[in-house]
């Protein structure tokens, strides 16, 4: 028995979304001068670089060419 209420189930999931996310940001263009991060890959890119034990609700909902990170904090990651 987990010390945590969450279900093991549950606890990989964050984990898997969490890689997910880190991995779109890995592949972002990191434009200094605007002090943003640019997605370079959308949602479909990702189930196929991700396999095929991925859910759709499970990628994070990104097009090529949004803003995930900026220094306003209005990025899409940021919200």
């Amino acid at each position: 028995m987990s010390k945590h209420k969450r279900s093991e189930e549950a606890a990989e999931r964050r984990r898997a979304k969490s890689r997910l996310r880190n991995l779109i940001l890995a592949s972002s263009f990191h434009d200094a001068r605007r002090c943003e991060s640019v997605s370079l890959v959308s949602r479909m890119d990702m189930l196929d670089i991700a396999g095929v034990d991925m859910r759709v609700s499970d990628v994070p909902d990104v097009v090529k060419g949004e803003v995930l990170v900026d220094s306003r904090g209005q990025g899409s990651f940021q919200r």
